[in-house]
């Protein structure tokens, strides 16, 4: 017996240090798989993915033909024109910007392409809501919200809630004179996209929140005010006097 004892008592130090060593590769496995999940693809809180706007994000203004503006417009980031020429940018100065121009040029290339790729995955992203009326005087939750036709703004619409809000228009975005985005309980602009199939007006006095990515041209009337991002891929982004557009 006593022979036994001092066969296997040896055993137990190589078990122990065994032991420790599958503990220890435990938790690093433990600490890998959490970190490979905080480094994925970011989801809105209903669970679908939204496109990154790449190199636009630096742009208040990107256009595809044009770019006007009239005295008093304050834009606050970076204009852009591409394949426009550099002559189709006017009216800067008398208006003001704080960012960088880049009238076709290599930058404002690349931001268009990225461009494009945000507009089809937003236009892709499944629909969870259909709009069926004017979006005036309601308030809504985070999600994805589609129209097969234009979607209207007469009043306010109140965004409530943290997470991602998407609106899917086919055609125009219309925001009627003195229309206005009203931010609620965490809501922030920088999470708002309005994927417009045609063209977007925001009317005078509006007060519009979020990122404009349209299909044509956007146009915002006498001081109506932009806290987001005016995105045009093919046609013009005009402003009409005492504009502010600000990154969010």
């Amino acid at each position: 017996m006593f022979a036994f004892l001092r066969r296997t008592t040896g055993l137990v130090p190589v078990i122990t240090v065994a032991a420790l060593l599958f503990a220890a590769c435990g938790k690093s496995s433990s600490k890998s798989s959490s970190t490979s999940s905080s480094t994925s693809s970011s989801t809105s809180s209903t669970g679908r993915v939204i496109p990154s706007l790449g190199a636009t994000s630096t742009y208040a203004i990107l256009a595809g033909s044009a770019i006007s503006c009239t005295t008093g417009a304050t834009v606050g980031g970076d204009v852009g024109l591409s394949p426009g020429s550099g002559s189709s940018i006017t009216g800067f100065p008398p208006c003001t910007q704080t960012g960088a121009q880049h009238a076709a040029d290599a930058a404002a290339a690349a931001a268009q392409l990225d461009l494009t790729t945000a507009y089809n995955g937003l236009k892709g992203l499944a629909c969870g809501t259909t709009i069926s009326a004017d979006l005036g005087g309601t308030t809504l939750a985070p999600g994805v919200y589609c129209s097969g036709s234009g979607v209207n703004l007469t009043g306010a619409l109140t965004l409530s809630g943290t997470g991602t809000y998407v609106f899917q228009a086919g055609s125009a975005l219309t925001v009627a004179t003195s229309g206005s985005v009203v931010l609620a309980n965490g809501a922030q602009a920088k999470n708002v996209y309005w994927q417009v199939g045609s063209s977007a007006t925001l009317g005078n006095g509006s007060a519009m929140k979020g990122n404009v990515v349209a299909l044509t041209s956007i146009s915002l009337g006498t001081t109506a005010n932009l806290v987001g991002r005016a995105l045009a891929r093919n046609g013009a982004v005009s402003l009409a006097g005492t504009n502010t557009i600000s990154l969010p």
